[in-house]
C-alpha cells in the first residue's frame, strides 16, 4: 500500500493555502465583498484548504507542520492588519474614521471566520493539547493590539462629539456610534473593560461637562417649570440614547451624572426662583409642573438639602401660610366688630377646603409620598392648633358638625353630610387637644338627643364610628352611653 504523499511545508503553504483561500480572501475583502454571493468560497474550495491543513497537521514528525500553521495563521493576520487596515485607518479622521472602521471591523470578522474555518483542526487538537488561544481569540488579540489600541484615541473622540452633536439637535448617524460601540465591547475579550476604560469613562466625563455648560444656560435664561421641562426632554433623551447605540450598563452611570448636574447642583436655585419656584407653582395651581418638579427631584438622593425633602419643607411653608392666612382674615374680622360667637362655618369651610385642595396636592401630584403627607400634617397641625376669639378651633369644629347633624341646620342630601363628616374628622386629627373636642362634641350630641334635634340617626352613628376609628372606642365612650336611652 502506497503511503500518502507528504506536503512539504511551504508547497503547501504557498501553491494551495496562500494561493488559493488566503489571497483570495484578502483580495475580496480589499475589492469590496459581492453581496449577491452567500458565501465568499463555495463547499468545493473550502474543502480542498480545510484538506490540505488537515494534511499538514496529521502528517507524523518531522513533517507535521501544526506549530508552523498555527504561527503562520497569525502572522498572516499581523501582516494585513498592520500593512493594509491600519494605514487605511491613520488617513481618516472624525466620522470618516468611524466609517472605515466600521467596514474594517466587519472585514476583519470575516477574515477572522474563514481562517479559523481553514485552520480548523488545529483548534481542535494542537490548541488544545499546548493551552493556547484559540483562532478565534488570537485573530481578535491581534486586532486589539495592532489597529485598535492605535486609533481607540481618535474614535473615542469622534463618538463623542457625535453625540455632542446630537444633543444639540444635529441628526446624526447612530447606526455608526452602534457599530463602533459593538466594537468597544468585543475588545474586552469577554468583559466590558475596554468599553469602560476607554469610551464610557470619557463619555461621562464630557456629559458633565457639557450639562454643567447647558444647565447654567437654561437657569439663566428660563423660569422654573421651563428648566424643568428641558432637563426632563434631556433626561429621556439620555435613556433613549443608552437603548439606541449604548451599552444597556451605562444608563445608570450617564443618568446619575445628568441628574448630578442639571438636578442637584441646581436644586436650590429652582426651588426658590422668584416667581416661578415651588410656592410660587403653589399658589398659581401649576399642577403639571409641580408634578414635573416632584418626579425630577426625585430621581436625585434624598438629604436634608437636596431631593424632595427641600421640597416638602417649602410645601409645608406654603400650607402653612395658607392656613395662617385663614385665621389672619378670622382674627380681623373679629377685631372688626364681628360677632366672636361658636358657630363660623364659613370659617371651617375655609379650613376645609384648604385641606381639600392640599390633600389632592399631595396624593395626585406628588403620588402620595410620605414626605408631602408629612408636610401637609405638619402645617394643619401648626395652624389649626392657633386659636383667636373666645372659642377655640376644637368648639368651632364640633359645632359645625353640629349644624350638620341637628334638623333645621345645613340643608344637605345624605352623600353631602357623610362628606363634610369625613373632612371634618380629618380636621379634626390635627387638634394636639382632642379630649376638648370630644367633650364639646358630646355636649351637643346630648342637646340634640334630648331636644329631639338630631336629624339623622344613620348620619349620628357614622360621625362616631368616624371618631373610634381614629381614636378608638375609650375616646367615643361616651358618646355612645349618651345615645343609649335615645335608641
Amino acid at each position: 500500500m502506497l503511503s500518502p504523499k507528504i506536503i512539504a511545508l511551504e508547497e503547501g503553504w504557498n501553491n494551495e493555502i496562500k494561493a488559493k483561500a488566503i489571497d483570495v480572501l484578502e483580495d475580496m475583502l480589499n475589492t469590496g465583498l459581492d453581496k449577491n454571493k452567500p458565501r465568499l468560497f463555495d463547499p468545493k474550495e473550502y474543502v480542498q484548504t480545510y484538506t490540505t491543513c488537515y494534511n499538514m497537521c496529521t502528517q507524523r514528525s518531522p513533517y507535521n507542520w501544526s506549530e508552523q500553521l498555527y504561527q503562520r495563521h497569525g502572522e498572516t493576520i499581523c501582516d494585513y492588519l498592520s500593512k493594509t487596515v491600519l494605514p487605511a485607518l491613520k488617513q481618516k479622521s472624525g466620522n470618516a474614521l468611524l466609517t472605515e472602521l466600521t467596514v474594517r471591523w466587519s472585514n476583519h470578522k470575516i477574515m477572522n471566520k474563514w481562517m479559523r474555518l481553514f485552520f480548523m483542526y488545529l483548534d481542535r487538537y494542537y490548541v488544545k493539547h499546548h493551552s493556547l488561544p484559540t483562532l478565534d481569540v488570537a485573530g481578535l488579540k491581534h486586532f486589539k493590539t495592532l489597529v485598535y489600541n492605535e486609533v481607540k484615541k481618535d474614535v473615542v473622540n469622534a463618538m463623542i462629539a457625535l453625540i455632542d452633536a446630537e444633543r444639540d439637535q444635529a441628526l446624526i448617524d447612530r447606526a455608526l456610534v452602534k457599530n463602533t460601540v459593538e466594537l468597544l465591547e468585543a475588545m474586552g475579550m469577554g468583559s466590558l473593560d475596554a468599553y469602560v476604560t476607554d469610551f464610557e469613562d470619557q463619555l461621562l466625563a464630557s456629559t458633565k461637562e457639557y450639562y454643567a455648560r447647558k444647565s447654567q444656560e437654561w437657569v439663566e435664561s428660563d423660569d422654573a417649570p421651563a428648566y424643568l421641562a428641558k432637563a426632563e426632554v434631556a433626561l429621556e433623551a439620555e435613556a433613549a440614547r443608552v437603548a439606541h447605540y449604548l451599552n444597556g450598563a451605562s444608563e445608570p452611570k450617564l443618568l446619575r451624572v445628568c441628574e448630578h448636574e442639571i438636578l442637584e447642583l441646581r436644586e436650590t436655585v429652582l426651588l426658590e426662583k422668584e416667581g416661578s419656584g415651588c410656592r410660587a407653582l403653589l399658589a398659581n395651581d401649576r399642577k403639571a409642573d409641580l408634578a414635573r418638579m416632584y418626579r425630577l427631584f426625585g430621581r436625585v438622593p434624598n438629604t436634608p438639602t437636596h431631593g424632595l425633602p427641600p421640597m416638602a419643607a417649602l410645601v409645608r411653608a406654603h400650607i402653612e401660610q395658607m392656613g395662617n392666612d385663614i385665621i389672619d382674615r378670622r382674627e380681623a374680622r373679629l377685631s372688626e366688630g364681628a360677632k366672636d360667637s361658636n358657630q363660623d362655618p364659613a370659617f371651617v369651610k375655609e379650613l376645609l377646603a384648604l385641606h381639600d385642595k392640599y390633600l389632592a396636592v399631595v396624593s395626585e401630584q406628588f403620588g402620595g409620598n410620605a414626605l408631602f403627607q408629612k408636610a401637609l400634617k405638619e402645617a394643619f397641625v401648626e395652624f389649626a392648633n392657633r386659636d383667636v376669639g373666645k372659642h377655640t378651633n376644637a368648639e368651632l369644629m364640633s359645632s359645625f358638625c353640629d349644624r350638620i347633624l341637628k334638623s333645621g341646620g345645613e340643608k344637605l342630601g345624605d352623600e353631602d353630610v357623610e362628606a363634610f363628616l369625613e373632612k371634618t374628622v380629618q380636621l379634626f386629627s390635627y387638634l394636639t387637644d382632642k379630649d376638648l373636642f370630644a367633650e364639646i362634641y358630646r355636649n351637643q350630641l346630648a342637646k340634640r338627643l334630648l331636644n329631639q334635634r338630631s336629624a339623622s340617626d344613620d348620619a349620628e352613628r357614622l360621625m362616631i364610628g368616624k371618631l373610634k376609628l381614629r381614636c378608638g372606642s375609650q375616646f367615643t365612650g361616651k358618646m355612645v352611653r349618651a345615645r343609649r336611652p335615645f335608641l
